[in-house]
């Protein structure tokens, strides 16, 4: 995957594998902090998101704003 470069400015043309888990979560870290809703929908697994969700390296200001979805997913 090519993330639009209002996502990923720092590497602009950079693809992610996401069929491999350390791309993956990187990409997901770009799109969490830099993405809108659209970049998520289209960007985003739930389930893939879930299983990373304790991988990723987030701003504390994402992490609190995502934390109450990722909890409600495991109630």
């Amino acid at each position: 995957m090519t993330l639009p470069l209002g996502l990923n400015w720092s590497r602009p043309g950079a693809t992610f594998d996401l069929s491999d888990r350390r791309q993956r979560a990187r990409c997901y870290e770009v799109t969490l902090r830099e993405g809108i809703a659209d970049d998520l929908l289209r960007s985003v697994d739930g389930a893939l998101l879930v299983d990373l969700w304790g991988e990723l390296v987030l701003p504390r200001e994402v992490r609190a704003a995502w934390q109450p979805v990722i909890d409600g997913i495991h109630q």
